[in-house]
């Protein structure tokens, strides 16, 4: 399979680079999480977030325009807009807050959103959030947090837009999607750091053993970000698990070598790295993590031996 880039889906992927650099900050707030309004609305307003987009320049765009992004320091919601509401609610608002299992659960961007998505057991449905009260709460994980006031009132407002595991398999697309760029972010932080730090008379990045680790991390979340464009390309489920349980399963790792290489400073807010990797843990643990993955994988690649298990568990 190639995937590399064609000419349109370089240029525009150059298109919103540029978006990105005039709009990003110089300097962040320290502060966990710093959702960008400004930035957000300048992407949509570009046509980023268009279904038109996808369908003209190639199922692997979400995921480089979510490469893009979700590298960043300051925070947007890209990940559902990109994969989910292009396929399952294209008329509706964005920015979009999903929300998984019960409805009264804490959800990603529900403050600054426009819709929610309530992902069920059989079925997804989206409200709209206008006139429904939303509660922020500590944004613990680096992503602004929040919760509807009365979850009941706006589930009965909502309307069935696709099955629920049809929506799980763009969600899953989307944590994969998210987790590569944000694991980038964090290195390419990291990188800035060792290349400016010195110990004994040195740059830190000089050391070969740092060096080596640096290319095993950044060999694993290359090798993440292929897995995922692939998989945005065929829209297998099992490609989509294979990403998503390896990024899920190595980011454990990724961030202890990257913490340890920034020191003292890397458990305070006074250097960003906090703002990748404290996403990353949230994200490592989406929809069950890599050991659910990996057992639903199990599951579809030898159904015979998973019914058998089901069975004997049952008796």
């Amino acid at each position: 399979m190639d995937l590399a880039l064609n000419d349109d889906q370089a240029a525009l992927i150059e298109t919103l680079t540029k978006i990105l650099d005039q709009h990003g900050p110089a300097i962040l707030e320290a502060e966990r999480a710093s959702f960008s309004r400004r930035l957000d609305e300048a992407i949509e307003q570009a046509g980023f977030f268009d279904e038109t987009t996808y369908v003209d320049f190639g199922d692997v765009v979400p995921t480089l325009i979510v490469e893009a992004v979700a590298s960043q320091p300051q925070i947007v919601e890209v990940a559902s807009s990109a994969f989910v509401r292009p396929s399952v609610c294209p008329n509706w608002p964005r920015p979009l807050a999903v929300i998984t299992g019960a409805i009264d659960r804490p959800a990603r961007f529900l403050c600054e959103s426009k819709s929610v998505l309530f992902v069920g057991e059989h079925e997804a449905r989206i409200s709209d959030l206008s006139g429904h009260e939303r509660q922020a709460l500590d944004p613990f994980f680096a992503y602004p947090m929040g919760r509807l006031a009365n979850p009941t009132r706006c589930f009965a407002q909502s309307s069935v837009v696709a099955s629920a595991d049809d929506v799980r398999k763009l969600l899953l697309l989307a944590v994969a999607g998210e987790l590569a760029a944000t694991l980038q972010g964090a290195l390419d932080s990291v990188l800035e750091h060792v290349k400016t730090r010195r110990q004994f008379g040195r740059p830190l990045g000089s050391f070969q053993a740092v060096q080596h680790r640096l290319a095993g991390n950044a060999a694993n979340i290359g090798a993440g970000r292929w897995l995922t464009r692939k998989a945005a390309a065929l829209r297998d489920a099992q490609d989509i698990l294979i990403a998503a349980a390896y990024l899920q399963d190595c980011a454990t790792q990724i961030l202890y070598d990257l913490h340890q290489f920034m020191g003292a400073m890397g458990l305070t807010l006074e250097h960003p790295l906090y703002r990748w990797s404290y996403r990353a843990k949230l994200l490592k643990s989406e929809l069950g993590g890599a050991s659910k993955q990996m057992r639903d994988l199990a599951t579809i690649a030898w159904p015979e031996e998973a019914a058998a298990r089901s069975q004997a568990r049952d008796k």
